[in-house]
């Protein structure tokens, strides 16, 4: 058997017509086909050995990756009649996990939750906050692709919770809050809105509203500016230029302005008006890492590879364990044919991070295993 897919290890048993009987509400259904996951050590299941568990655990997989599954009702009420303690451990277990960075084990015990109590927000909580953590850790690695693809999961789970739990102010106050971090700044209002309304005498409603005051006195620049940033995330950097140019003409001063310009010009592979825009940025804020390293990609696509490595020592000065930055160091030490210097660079950036895919790429290349 294979396992490439979670569910490939599950069978489906009938059980004899002498175990039909009742837990508690419960009536066990003789007619149903039962999910039993097989054990990772072996290829068959020995029915003698038949637990509890091991359907369970198999009913927990489909709730997790097959949550359409037609019997899905019958396994809910199976699962909280045998193990009616079992959410709360899982979610104990799930939050355990997800602070030891396991997150793919994290993100199958949450998922799971999300479909086996659909009535407890915690749920989709702990989910959310899940897709949130590891969109941070995608962006403190360079994993654009990884770090939207976890935005977009925390939106659907946010936007489920909030189809069921409306009128849960913990619900709608975790999912203005993302939405504040996910630029969306005018929803983010109308669900603050919404908190106030559903908890007015909530700890949190003096902060709530001053954050709805803040919001209410961004002009249509400020929505440019976000708008702008949407769309680069979104790929439409073109449409992000026009924006982000119409809010420069009024703010030309905001440095953050600049690099998203410069962003976007990178994006497009306009490399030497991307460095303009960089240089005006670092002008303006000179404590920022990223404008340096951007600066410095742009740098060496141009062939201005020693002020690449200028910028690149600003912005590791100030970030002195930036994955991104290292990785970028060792591929301008290649470009200025440093062979032994960049894979230094690569060996630096995977003691960090062993999952960085491009030290893990060149060292590859270069066949060292890391070894001296």
């Amino acid at each position: 058997m294979s396992g490439d897919s979670p569910l490939d290890r599950i069978i489906y048993i009938s059980i004899p017509e002498e175990a039909h009987r009742t837990i508690g509400d419960f009536t066990i259904d003789a007619d149903k086909l039962i999910p039993v996951e097989i054990p990772p050590d072996k290829e068959s299941v020995d029915l003698t050995e038949l637990s509890w568990e091991m359907i369970i655990s198999a009913m927990l997989k489909i709730f997790a990756y097959n949550p359409a599954h037609r019997d899905i009702e019958y396994y809910r009420s199976f699962i909280h009649a045998v193990q009616p303690n079992l959410p709360a451990e899982l979610s104990q277990a799930g939050i355990i996990k997800a602070e030891a960075k396991e997150y793919d084990l994290a993100q199958e015990i949450f998922t799971a939750l999300r479909y086996l109590v659909p009535e407890d927000e915690k749920a989709f909580l702990n989910l959310a906050f899940l897709y949130e953590d590891r969109m941070e850790n995608a962006a403190s690695r360079g994993l654009s692709d990884l770090h939207d693809a976890m935005q977009q999961q925390a939106h659907i789970v946010y936007r489920d919770m909030l189809q069921l739990h409306s009128g849960s102010p913990e619900a709608v106050y975790h999912a203005a809050s993302f939405m504040i971090k996910s630029g969306s700044p005018a929803r983010a209002r109308e669900l603050y809105e919404q908190f106030l309304d559903l908890a007015p005498e909530d700890e949190r409603a003096a902060e709530v509203s001053s954050i709805i005051g803040r919001i209410s006195r961004q002009d249509s620049q400020d929505i440019l500016f976000a708008e702008a940033f949407d769309l680069i995330q979104l790929g439409k950097e073109e449409e992000a230029l026009e924006k982000i140019g119409r809010y420069l003409t009024d703010n030309p001063k905001v440095w953050n302005a600049w690099f998203v310009k410069g962003w976007a010009l990178r994006r497009l592979e306009r490399y030497s008006e991307a460095e303009q825009a960089f240089l005006q940025s670092a002008s303006m804020e000179d404590g920022e890492a990223d404008v340096f390293n951007e600066l410095a990609i742009c740098q060496m696509e141009l062939g201005k590879l020693e002020a690449s490595r200028q910028s690149l020592a600003r912005a590791l000065k100030l970030e002195p364990e930036n994955v991104k930055i290292i990785a970028n160091l060792g591929i301008l030490a290649l470009k200025m044919h440093n062979e032994e210097e960049a894979i230094a660079f690569f060996r630096a950036a995977r003691e960090i991070d062993p999952e960085d895919p491009v030290a893990a790429h060149y060292l590859d290349i270069f066949d060292t295993g890391g070894d001296s």
